[in-house]
């Protein structure tokens, strides 16, 4: 074969594997969600472009109204990264000790002043704490214990069923978004093996803290006094047990009549052959020491080819895992934190930008609940998505930045865009002088 078709082969195959292939952008929603699936810069330039609600006073805009409103959204953007900051600094100061993958040493002569258990304890606490707000502000929902342990022993067509022993750890956290309808493909001998396409029920992104217990040890041998983080893409709701350490592949009773029925039968007609010849051979000879030795090295012979069958078969299972992992891991540890938290910076700004625009638009002051009607509605013309608009979290922001006030009705109304820059240029300037 040449090198040409290998190469082929190979790319052919990772096609296959590979979980994008049945994860189209226009998927079905499960459940509607608060994660808003589109960039800042396209819904901000979806939003100027948009006819007859781009100014409050007239139905059409200039140029200036929508560069000065691209003005706010920049200076909102800066707002959010100075408010993110210290994060990024208070993450990557306590994080540092419970990384697994740091490469950094401590000082010489600094080892004995290592953290108690004590102090790990609280790091740890501490940072699942933040990291569990970071995922909320960047539109994670909890996977509660009850869906996990609902999920163990379940499998799709391409998952693997396992034993999840959840006593193991010290902490563990999981939250989920893109709570989605995938399709997948797979050949069944049923259907003569031609392709069945399935609609699959999974979750674009899942994000998995946790610390182990100590003494307790995984195949890839993690340490216990490590706070570890792990972000996966496209997963199958029945398999997300799989993204736990220590788990154990849990046979089904298909499997073990795989294993049992053709060594039982293999045996019966070994036994029966080699008792035919035995005692032909021990008539002759009056020897039954051979005949007994052949009958004990036969069920030796098939206890073992039993063994070396159920080990075939976890292998292979424990291959099907790894593969799908492979594929669908995207990111650990310190990377998945700093990813979380510009997910969660980026996140809050598309809510900003949204309220502002919505209530700016408006043309009339407006109550929190028709703003989450607006701005769903808003989101659903853009990118034909169902929404959950977080209507208090967005008027939060903005009251912090008095970009915002109610009317004595409780109506909201914004600053115009002018009066919006010269409010987040004072806020500037109390922060810079605080």
């Amino acid at each position: 074969m040449s090198t040409e078709s290998i190469l082929t082969a190979g790319m052919q195959l990772t096609r296959m594997a590979c979980t994008e292939e049945f994860v189209g952008l226009d998927s079905p929603h499960w459940a509607i969600e608060p994660y808003l699936p589109v960039t800042t810069a396209d819904l901000v330039d979806a939003l100027l472009a948009r006819r007859g609600d781009t100014n409050t006073a007239t139905s059409g805009a200039g140029e200036l109204d929508r560069e000065r409103m691209r003005d706010v959204f920049g200076g909102l953007a800066e707002l959010l990264h100075h408010r993110y900051r210290p994060l990024y600094s208070r993450f990557a100061q306590r994080y540092a000790a419970l990384d697994p993958d740091r490469d950094t040493r401590p000082l010489r002569g600094w080892e004995a002043c290592a953290a108690s258990e004590q102090e790990q304890q609280a790091a740890v606490a501490e940072i699942s704490q933040a990291g569990q707000t970071v995922l909320v502000d960047a539109g994670y929902t909890e996977v509660t214990r009850a869906e996990l342990e609902q999920a163990v022993g379940l499998s799709s067509h391409w998952g693997v069923p396992l034993h999840v022993d959840f006593a193991v750890f010290d902490a563990i956290i999981v939250y989920a978004r893109g709570d989605v309808v995938g399709q997948r493909a797979k050949r069944r001998w049923q259907n003569l093996y031609r392709e069945v396409i399935y609609d699959v029920p999974l979750y674009q992104r899942v994000v998995v803290m946790f610390k182990l217990r100590p003494g307790f040890r995984t195949d890839d041998d993690l340490d216990h006094t490590m706070l570890h983080l792990r972000m996966f893409k496209n997963v199958p709701k029945p398999d997300i047990d799989m993204l736990l350490p220590g788990t154990r592949v849990r046979f089904t009773w298909l499997d073990h009549l795989r294993n049992i029925v053709p060594s039982l039968g293999g045996i019966g007609v070994t036994l029966f052959k080699i008792s035919r010849v035995g005692f032909f051979v021990a008539a002759i000879t009056l020897s039954l020491a051979a005949v007994l030795a052949g009958l004990v090295l036969a069920l030796v012979g098939y206890a073992v080819r039993s063994v070396m069958n159920h080990l075939n078969v976890k292998n292979r299972y424990m291959l099907n895992l790894t593969r799908n992992l492979y594929y669908q891991k995207l990111d650990s540890n310190a990377g998945v934190a700093y990813r979380l938290l510009e997910e969660a910076e980026s996140q809050r700004h598309r809510e900003a930008v949204l309220a502002y625009y919505a209530i700016l638009t408006a043309g009339e002051p407006i109550s929190s609940r028709r703003l989450r009607r607006r701005a769903e509605r808003l989101v659903r013309e853009l990118i034909d998505v169902e929404v959950e608009f977080r209507v208090a979290e967005a008027i939060a922001l903005l009251e912090e930045w008095d970009l915002i006030h109610r009317d004595a009705d409780g109506k909201l109304r914004v600053c115009d865009p002018d009066a919006a820059m010269r409010r987040i240029e004072a806020h500037w300037d109390r922060a810079l002088k605080a």
